[in-house]
């Protein structure tokens, strides 16, 4: 409970009578280092003390145990332990009170004492009585855990509590739908608050008052909630799955509306990034009082007086939108889940009526999610507009580089009144008006050509002085009519200048706003496929690039436009380009789960034979899997997953996509990888240009063999995938003899060269090394599973020291890595193997490898606190001053995990260098 209660200690008037009104008292207490307890403001029911009531609240410690110990100056005995003060009375149960802080004075002469802030009076009266040790308001786990900790006069209720959930969850599997999961937790809600009643102190207390009863209902339920969240909330989401990920996905579309669109007060809006942080906490709550206390905040928040100190006062009308711009920037993937558990398990709130003020906020999230769910946001009217009116443009004015194609090109007059501006032909795109604004750029195109060749005759003819002024462009339309001889003149130098005007105004296919975006961006953003095949025909630029470094392929792929994709794709549009956060168009659209134009990527990519980056990752790290499984798109997960998409791959967070998977649905979708076959499938195109060109002979008796091979390849790789499979489960039992069958490694002939005498030489053929070698196998003992992982890497991770020997014997890489880019000797070292570590050194292991997340052995074995590794590894003289991903030595990862031993071994290491 400590810091979650605070005040002004040195403001309560019980203090400041008591240090103001009994000076000597107060001072006769410093000086004999005597604790001063002072009740919490509001829970004295009068402002009149007597030199009593100070007393009661004056503790003295016992000789003998000082900590615990202690009397009042009105002779009562009082002991403390855990926070809580336990005053013995002469008559009824004994007297208790929580101390909330602890809270060091100085005074003028620097002598230190204490002051407690206790939650009630140590002074029985008529007045105060025993309901007031109760807290009115529980905002907390926490509040929770002290109400019955306290009024229970120990743990027993919480350890019965624990108990019948620990029962609940090994009786019997959790239902499979939200109907009988909730009546079946309903029942264990009830069956806990009955254990909590039989206790004698809380059914006096209940009995007496009706808000006690009603706080032991919500602290009952809380701790129960804390205790099944992560066995439950996850069933409570594959249950939603389905509203979650089409929810989520509206969300995403709608993740550039602002607030001026939802027609939000002005007067909110300095209110808004407030209420945002604290709403997207929500995630971060195990009960539902403090879910429900999460929104009551955001909407505090909202509400608070603004920057000129005006109470802003909100209707429901008001209210609703900005819960809604809330929501949709909150970057939460599962808020329908959210409101089931808020909905459906808040037990303790059912019968209470309409005038709840939790159910009137579950109520308003319900609204908000479904005015959101039907389809009456559509987001911005112009997309186009919003996607620099974030933190991007401050960025951009910190100096974050951006490809500077937009000063290279033509660019536009936002002022210009003439009614064929770059502007009016982005309204007739996003109309779809094809023939005007095709008759608007060729003709334009047409004039432009006709402009430029006179231009450059003129500056063939005139290398004058004069002549220099015709490349400045900041001269607006009036600035220049003034510098013309005559309004009409049509001399070379005035034709000159209004030619190089109209250069800047008439648009193009090339020219671009202040965005950076050309008509191309525009018309895939808006998905005017026809218009997009328009452009592309008047050689509009394919992967033109605008301040964000995205090109219209990646704008098709973000709204969603398939038509207006697959033209860019067979246009020549990079598949793999990325923007300025590193997102590909693949990101991007399975972000806003866009399954058609995911599936178009894919399948695109397959039938042009491109190899399509289906792991690579954005800005943060994350891959395309990473996104689909945060926002629960099934059915996008299942199709990268099929087409080689890997979940083991970590972000930049150290999360793997099956951190993020936040229901069991996406789960059992990224447990059921399989090796992507793709590459032995299909024929690369340097195969192609092989049979083209290496060989003018080649007939096609030829090609049907070369297309045989890869067929071959195919049938073999998945062969020798079952196989790693089977030899890898017989490592993982320990044993070695089945292992070595299956590699047709013959066992015996090593195992009766248990002495390993060295060899002649390293290519000596003799008997004696032969027999020391044992018989090769023909197997390819480095061949990996789906994860990286060879015989090699298995054997090491659990230690088996002769079979590690084998596999080294039969040419086995002691430093091939596996997708996370760890060795056997990381394996060996994260697993405390000091043989197998010892071996794989001896033969030529690289012992500061690095892994994906930087680590070398050395790391590993400090962070796992493995003493015998750490050994055998300092003895190899490692570098450890090495830095991992997380710019952290050896020695600080083993001072921060405080693995003592280790920390003395690399010490001792680093003063011997």
């Amino acid at each position: 409970m400590e810091g979650s209660y605070d005040e002004i200690v040195s403001e309560n008037p019980f203090f400041v009578e008591f240090k103001n009104e009994y000076t000597n008292l107060f001072q006769h207490c410093i000086a004999q280092s005597w604790i001063i307890c002072v009740p919490r403001i509001g829970s004295l029911t009068s402002r009149v003390f007597a030199i009593e009531d100070f007393c009661a609240h004056i503790l003295v410690p016992s000789d003998e145990l000082p900590e615990s110990h202690y009397s009042t100056l009105t002779e009562k005995q009082v002991t403390v332990a855990n926070k809580v003060i336990t005053l013995e009375v002469t008559k009824g149960l004994p007297l208790q009170s929580h101390i909330l802080f602890e809270e060091t004075f100085y005074t003028e002469d620097f002598i230190k004492y204490k002051v407690w802030c206790i939650e009630s009076p140590l002074e029985p009266t008529t007045k105060t009585g025993d309901n007031l040790t109760t807290k009115e308001y529980l905002a907390s786990i926490n509040d929770c855990i002290d109400l019955l900790w306290t009024q229970a006069a120990g743990r027993q209720v919480l350890d019965q509590i624990e108990q019948s959930v620990q029962l609940f969850l090994k009786k019997q599997p959790l239902p499979i739908a939200i109907g009988p999961l909730r009546d079946s937790i309903s029942e264990l809600y009830t069956q806990c608050l009955q254990y909590a009643l039989q206790n004698r102190r809380l059914r006096e207390k209940s009995k007496s008052c009706k808000m006690t009863l009603e706080n032991i209902k919500i602290a009952v339920e809380c701790y129960m909630q804390q205790l099944l969240f992560g066995s439950i909330f996850k069933h409570i989401c594959t249950f939603g799955a389905y509203e979650d990920s089409h929810l989520n996905k509206k969300i995403r579309n709608m993740n550039d509306i602002q607030l001026k669109d939802l027609d939000i007060k002005k007067e909110l809006f300095h209110s808004v990034p407030k209420a945002k942080q604290i709403l997207s906490k929500i995630d971060t709550f195990n009960t539902v009082l403090e879910k429900v206390l999460c929104l009551k905040q955001a909407l505090n928040a909202i509400n608070e007086i603004d920057s000129s100190n005006n109470i802003v006062l909100l209707t429901a009308d008001d209210l609703l939108p900005v819960f809604v711009f809330l929501v949709i920037k909150s970057g939460l993937p599962n808020w329908y889940s959210q409101l089931t558990y808020m909905k459906e398990f808040r037990f303790s709130g059912v019968g209470r009526g309409d005038g709840d003020e939790s159910t009137f906020l579950i109520t308003t999230l319900e609204a908000v999610i479904e005015h959101i769910q039907s389809g009456a946001l559509s987001g911005p009217p112009n997309p186009e507009s919003y996607y620099y009116e974030s933190n991007l443009a401050e960025e951009n004015v910190n100096g974050r580089q951006r490809k500077n194609s937009l000063t290279e090109s033509i660019s536009t007059s936002d002022t210009n009144p003439r009614d064929e501006t770059l502007e009016h032909v982005f309204e007739l795109i996003k109309a779809n008006h094809s023939e005007q604004v095709q008759a608007i750029l060729l003709r334009n195109k047409r004039n432009l050509e006709s402009i430029k060749e006179n231009v450059n005759d003129i500056l063939k003819v005139s290398l004058d002085k004069e002549f220099d002024d015709i490349d400045d462009d900041s001269e607006s339309e009036s600035e220049l009519y003034e510098k013309l001889c005559h309004p009409l003149c049509n001399c070379k130098r005035c034709c000159s200048k209004i030619s190089k005007n109209l250069l800047k105004t008439s648009p193009t296919v090339a020219s671009r706003d202040g965005h950076g975006l050309t008509p191309l961006h525009v018309a895939s953003i808006h998905g005017k496929a026809t218009i997009v095949e328009l452009l592309i025909e008047m050689d509009a630029e394919i992967d033109a690039t605008d301040l964000n470094e995205c090109t219209p392929l990646h704008y098709a792929a973000t709204r969603g436009h398939q038509n207006a994709l697959l033209l860019l794709l067979h246009s020549g549009a990079n598949i793999n380009q990325t923007n300025i956060d590193k997102n590909t168009p693949l990101h991007l659209c399975v972000n806003n789960g866009h399954l058609n134009c995911v599936k178009a990527l894919i399948y695109f990519a397959e039938h042009c034979r491109i190899k399509l980056m289906i792991n690579s990752t954005n800005e943060n790290g994350n891959t395309p899997l990473h996104l689909a499984s945060k926002w629960g798109y099934e059915g996008i997960a299942r199709l990268l997953i099929e087409n080689g998409a890997e979940p083991s791959l970590q972000n930049r967070h150290n999360k793997t996509s099956f951190d993020y998977a936040h229901n069991l649905k996406i789960l059992q979708v990224l447990k059921s990888v399989t090796p992507n076959l793709y590459e032995y499938i299909h024929i690369t195109s340097t195969d192609v240009k092989t049979l083209k060109f290496s060989d003018n002979s080649l007939n096609l008796k030829q090609l049907k063999s070369k297309f045989k091979i890869h067929e071959n390849n195919t049938s073999k790789t998945v062969e020798n995938l079952k196989t790693i499979e089977r030899i890898l489960k017989a490592i993982s039992f320990g044993d070695v003899k089945l292992a070595c069958f299956y590699m047709n490694i013959d066992y015996l002939s090593y195992k009766d060269n248990k002495s390993n005498k060295a060899l002649c030489h390293p290519l000596c053929e003799c008997q004696s090394c032969k027999k020391t070698k044992g018989t090769q196998t023909d197997y390819d003992v480095n061949y990996p599973d789906s994860n990286g992982l060879t015989a090699l890497h298995c054997a090491a991770r659990y230690g088996l020291d002769e079979l590690s020997n084998i596999l080294i014997l039969n040419n086995a890489n002691v430093n091939c890595q596996n997708k996370r880019g760890q060795t056997p000797l990381h394996l060996a070292a994260l697993n405390n193997k000091p043989v197998v570590i010892n071996l794989l050194l001896n033969n030529g292991a690289n012992i500061n490898a690095i892994d994906h997340s930087g680590n070398t052995p050395l790391h590993d074995a400090s962070e796992m606190g493995n003493i015998g590794a750490a050994k055998v590894l300092l003895n190899y003289n490692p570098d450890i001053t090495m830095f991992n991903g997380s710019e952290k030595t050896a020695l600080s990862v083993a001072k921060e995990k405080v693995h003592l031993t280790i920390i003395d071994l690399i010490e001792k290491h680093a003063s011997k260098l």
